[in-house]
């Protein structure tokens, strides 16, 4: 008995010992669970912040690639597009929109689509699109929303200087004692005619060209070209010298009459050169036509006729003479020594003596100290004729209207019916030391400034429909600044082929030109640009510094004109064409900024 009772003590105990070991089995279990379970949450919530963070990084990097290209073709030119959209890596939709205000706050209204040319500001919104989304719900990263606003590139025609000192559609007289010089010294202060006859009387002692495009030129009294003289035109092209007036280059013309007048360079013509009393620097040319003289003609190089020479009394060639027929007569002398040649196609008759050889198909009555060639049928063509200059091109008239957008870099004051010296000179101090463009269109009357000098504080533009007439006052300048003034009558009417438009409209003059005269001042530190469709005097007296630009113009007096050139925008006026705006900078970037996931 105790034995059965000891061995179920045992047993009971060996049971009571496995409980314990199996409870702190199950025990170890469920902590290794918990711990696991910790374990694989973490886990999973790394892997989740992970991937939304790597696709946040894509999304905006895909959002920032669609502003970029849409960027791109605006800055490049491209063909604007309302939107881009890419569906490979990187993955966005960017769309544009726009507004014509002035400024941007939170209540801009703004147009879906390509900028016009009227947008001042151009607005991208792009979405990018992760390639790699998150998981474990983590989407906050997968799209990604960037605004980016441009404004307008600012991009205005240049003001380049250019053109010729004076230039008018249409001709008029040149009177009295006037002088023409180039401010600077250089030899480019031309005159251009571009239709009409031009009777130089006194008014224009030009050191460049003088150059009629379609009519005749006279030139006479003291007006004298230091430079060429040029005409042309069908019918026309007929260049008269007489009364001592010098042209100290050369002449090209149809025709050509020297009397009692020097050129000093040659000459060129298609038909007929009258020599009276002449002195020729150069070579004399007529490719279809004859050379004439009465006496005393003094020929510095060669001549060339297609027709007749004829050397008369007191003229001497000191070079060569080639020409058709030769007709010397008594003390008129060819040739410095014997190896200058009289060259005749066909006869050479006359009762003089000369120095070149002489070659013709007879002779009858001349002798030639270098000796005689007589050539059955005659010596051939000759010597060919020197080739003439190529003529300046006269531009074409310039249609020049008004735009603000044109001044670049200049303010605008609008002026109102109050025209007077006062409202000028408020408008220019309310630039403040600026560049500025005073419009007044709105005034009925040609601008005048009274007895006192606008002050200008920077380059001034005025724009007048009505003309100027001044007569007393003027401009000047503080201290020694250097300023450039326009002063302008725009010309609207845009015609084929382009001609000026003189603006005559009810309330306006007849003749709102610009008239500058009696004591009106221009001081030498303003270079003065005039346009105007219609007339432009300067009269007796006056000192200008600047460029025309005109209808007609007629200098007059004993107005000095000194050649400044100013131009005007966006147009090359030697040759009359617009000039290329230069490519406007990118659009410069206001802000960038995200806008949502």
């Amino acid at each position: 008995m105790l034995l059965t009772r000891l061995m179920g003590l045992f047993r009971r105990a060996r049971g009571e010992e496995r409980g314990a070991a199996l409870a702190a089995v199950i025990g170890l279990m469920m902590v290794g669970m918990l711990v696991t379970t910790l374990i694989l949450s973490s886990v999973v919530t790394g892997l989740g912040s992970t991937t939304s963070t790597r696709a946040g990084v894509q999304a905006q990097a895909a959002a920032a690639a669609g502003v970029d290209v849409a960027h791109a073709a605006l800055t490049t030119g491209t063909s604007c597009s309302a939107s881009y959209t890419s569906t490979v890596a990187p993955a966005y939709t960017a769309s544009l929109s726009y507004t014509t205000a002035s400024t941007i706050s939170s209540s801009t209204a703004w147009t879906p689509g390509c900028p016009t040319a009227a947008a001042q500001f151009v607005k991208i919104v792009s979405v990018g699109t992760a390639v790699s989304r998150g998981v474990a719900g983590n989407t906050s990263g997968n799209t990604k929303s960037v605004e980016a606003i441009y404004n307008r590139p600012v991009a205005s025609p240049p003001i380049s200087p250019s053109g010729p000192a004076i230039y008018a559609y249409s001709s008029q007289s040149y009177g009295g004692s006037g002088i023409l010089v180039s401010q600077d010294g250089s030899n480019d202060a031309n005159v251009m005619v571009k239709t009409g006859d031009v009777n130089c009387s006194g008014g224009a002692a030009s050191p460049g060209d003088l150059v009629v495009d379609n009519g005749n030129l006279t030139i006479s009294g003291s007006c004298g070209v230091l430079g060429n003289a040029w005409a042309s035109g069908t019918g026309k092209g007929v260049v008269t010298l007489s009364g001592n007036v010098s042209v100290g280059g050369n002449v090209v013309g149809n025709s050509l009459s020297v009397s009692s007048s020097t050129v000093g360079g040659s000459t060129w013509t298609s038909g007929t050169t009258a020599l009276g009393k002449a002195v020729i620097g150069g070579n004399v040319t007529v490719t279809a036509g004859n050379i004439t003289s009465t006496n005393s003609n003094t020929i510095g190089k060669d001549t060339w006729s297609s027709g007749s020479t004829a050397v008369a009394n007191g003229d001497w060639v000191k070079g060569n003479a080639t020409a058709q027929t030769l007709n010397i007569t008594s003390g008129g002398n060819i040739g410095s020594s014997t190896s200058n040649s009289a060259w005749a196609r066909g006869a050479v008759t006359g009762n003089s003596a000369i120095t070149a050889h002489l070659t013709a198909q007879s002779v009858s009555g001349v002798t030639s100290q270098g000796g005689t060639t007589i050539v059955s049928g005659g010596p051939g063509p000759g010597p060919a004729a020197l080739p003439a200059p190529a003529v300046p091109t006269v531009p074409p008239w310039i249609n020049f209207a008004y735009n603000k957008s044109d001044w670049g870099g200049f303010s605008e004051y609008v002026l109102g019916t109050t025209c007077d010296f006062n409202a000028f000179q408020t408008a220019i101090n309310s630039f403040a030391g600026a560049k500025g463009v005073i419009d007044a269109r709105a005034c009925t009357s040609p601008i005048f400034l009274g007895s006192t000098q606008l002050v200008l504080g920077n380059d001034l533009a005025i724009i007048s429909n009505a003309g100027f007439a001044i007569s007393n006052g003027g401009f000047t300048t503080p201290g020694s600044a250097k300023y450039r003034l326009w002063l302008i009558t725009p010309d609207t009417v845009v015609e084929s082929p382009a001609a000026p438009s003189c603006p005559i409209a009810p309330g306006l003059p007849t003749t709102p030109g610009v008239s500058i005269s009696g004591g009106a001042v221009f001081s030498p530190n303003i270079s003065t640009m005039i346009y105007t469709p219609c007339n432009v005097s300067i009269a007796a007296g006056i000192y200008f510094y600047g460029q025309v630009f005109a209808g007609s113009v007629s200098i007059s007096g004993s107005a000095h004109f000194f050649y400044s050139p100013g131009g005007i925008p966006g147009v090359d006026m030697s040759k009359g064409v617009t000039t290329p705006t230069p490519p406007p900078n990118p659009w410069s970037a206001v802000s960038t900024r995200n806008i949502g996931g």
